[in-house]
């Protein structure tokens, strides 16, 4: 019987003491999955706050970057519409597109350069007669949605020079040639029609008087 005490005394024990282990460490998890302290909290918004911060001038650097390069991919596809329509037509001065010329030979009236993009993406029509003016036609392609404005016949003027046939279109209507750059609100357009050069820059100018089309040197032929 003392024999039977003795091991029910040492269970027991034995049990209270793995309870006081169980507590124990209980109590040990509990103190180390304690809340966040307030320091703790803030120092985490802020590394937070760090890290958005980062991204955010990332991102916007990305896309400012991305605007640059599509406003360059476009300003090249203009230089390119320009040279080939003066070279196909020989009209290097842009008088059949209604580009007005003094008899001095220096610019009276001036495209603007939005106006411009738009009848380099028309069919344009030169009669092999140089007594009649140039016919412009919208073409098929571009959705009848989609107003695109002509040259003033008042302002077109056939040189002898200006080759006859049917040329262009030298640009796509369909696509929108405006600048993506925030700020910018046209292109502005310089020509050297001596050195066969032309020079496309977008605007800054919020009238948009500067948004014309502009021959550098030489002089009317």
């Amino acid at each position: 019987m003392h024999r039977c005490l003795a091991q029910t005394v040492l269970f027991l024990s034995g049990k209270l003491k793995y309870n006081i282990l169980e507590v124990m460490n209980m109590r040990k998890m509990l103190k180390e999955n304690k809340g966040f302290s307030l320091v703790e909290l803030l120092v985490a918004i802020l590394i937070m706050a760090v890290i958005a911060g980062t991204a955010i001038t990332l991102f916007g650097g990305v896309l400012n970057s991305s605007r640059e390069n599509a406003d360059k991919e476009t300003a090249e596809s203009i230089k390119r519409a320009i040279l080939t329509y003066m070279n196909s037509t020989n009209d290097v001065n842009l008088s059949c597109l209604g580009q007005k010329w003094t008899v001095a030979g220096a610019q009276d009236g001036k495209l603007t350069s939005d106006n411009l993009i738009q009848y380099l993406g028309l069919q344009i029509s030169i009669p092999k007669d140089t007594s009649l003016k140039p016919s412009f036609k919208k073409p098929g392609s571009v959705p009848a949605s989609v107003t695109v404005n002509a040259p003033p016949t008042a302002d077109v003027i056939r040189n002898a020079s200006d080759l006859g046939g049917d040329f262009g279109p030298f640009l796509d209507l369909t696509k929108d040639f405006s600048p993506k750059k925030p700020g910018t609100t046209g292109w502005i357009i310089n020509i050297d029609k001596e050195m066969q050069v032309v020079d496309v820059e977008p605007s800054v100018d919020p009238a948009l008087a500067n948004c014309v089309v502009s021959f550098i040197t030489g002089t009317s032929v």
